[in-house]
C-alpha cells in the first residue's frame, strides 16, 4: 500500500510504502522520497525514521538537485537533460502555431499571447514523446531482428522507479524519460527489456544475451545512475 506524504513542519513530501517486509528503510528513485516499513506500522513509524535520517535524506535530495533531468516548472531558461546534452529551455511568443525547435543548446517553446507555463508544459511533453517514440522505434528496428526477439505491444509511458519494463506476456513498456540520454543508453534499455522476453530474470544467462548486443551495457548503466 503506497500513499503520498508529507512531513510538516519540514514540508519534506514523501511516499510510505507499506508491504511485506521485516524492517524499515528509506531510498531515493528518480529524486523521488520513499519510505518503506513493513505492516502493522504507519506514518508515526514514517516520520521517526525520516527525522532519524534527515543528514542522510537531506545530502541525498541535494546531491540529486543538479542532476533533475527535465523541467519542473516549465518557464524560460530552465536547464535540463535531453539525448544526453545539457539544454535551456526557452519559451517564445509566436502569432502562428510553431513546433518546438531544438537547435544550439536550447529547446524552443512557442506560445501565443494568452497561453501560459501549463501550455508550454503541454507542448514540451508533446514534443518529447514524439522525439522518444522516434529514437526507442529506431532501437527496436535494429535490434529485434538481431536477437530474434519480438515483443506483442510496444508503449511509451513515465515510470517512476524503472526506465522500462517487458511483462510475461510479451508487451514493454519504455520510460519516456529515456530521451534525457543519448542514443546508446536508448539502445541498452530497449535490448535489456528484448532480452527479457526471453528470460524474465536477471541471470547469467541474460546478461550474456545483453551484451551480445551491447557489450558496454555496464558503463551506460552507471551514466543512468547519474
Amino acid at each position: 500500500m503506497k500513499q503520498p506524504c508529507v512531513l510538516e513542519p519540514e514540508g519534506l513530501n514523501y511516499t510510505l510504502d507499506i508491504g511485506r517486509r521485516t524492517r524499515g528503510s528509506i531510498c531515493i528513485r528518480e529524486g523521488k522520497l520513499i519510505v518503506r516499513l513493513p505492516y502493522g506500522t504507519g506514518i508515526k513509524q514514517a516520520e521517526e525514521l525520516l527525522r532519524n535520517n534527515m543528514d542522510w535524506v537531506s545530502k541525498k535530495l541535494a546531491e540529486y538537485k543538479p542532476l533533475l533531468r527535465l523541467p519542473e516548472s516549465f518557464s524560460g531558461g530552465e536547464e535540463f537533460m535531453l539525448l544526453g546534452e545539457k539544454r535551456r529551455l526557452a519559451v517564445e511568443i509566436s502569432p502562428v502555431y510553431k513546433e518546438p525547435l531544438l537547435a544550439d543548446g536550447s529547446l524552443t517553446v512557442y506560445i501565443s499571447e494568452n497561453m501560459d507555463e501549463k501550455d508550454t508544459q503541454r507542448f514540451f511533453w508533446e514534443y518529447t514523446v514524439k522525439l522518444c517514440t522516434e529514437r526507442v522505434q529506431k532501437a527496436f528496428n535494429e535490434y529485434s531482428p538481431k536477437l530474434k526477439l519480438y515483443p506483442k505491444k510496444i508503449t511509451l509511458r513515465r515510470m517512476t522507479s524503472r526506465w522500462g519494463s517487458c511483462s510475461s506476456n510479451g508487451n514493454i513498456s519504455i520510460n519516456v524519460d529515456v530521451i534525457c540520454f543519448g542514443q546508446p543508453c536508448i539502445d541498452y534499455v530497449v535490448i535489456h527489456e528484448l532480452c527479457h522476453l526471453k528470460h524474465m530474470d536477471h541471470s547469467a544467462d541474460f546478461w550474456a544475451l545483453v551484451s551480445q548486443c551491447c557489450p558496454e551495457y555496464k558503463r551506460l548503466r552507471e551514466i543512468m545512475k547519474h
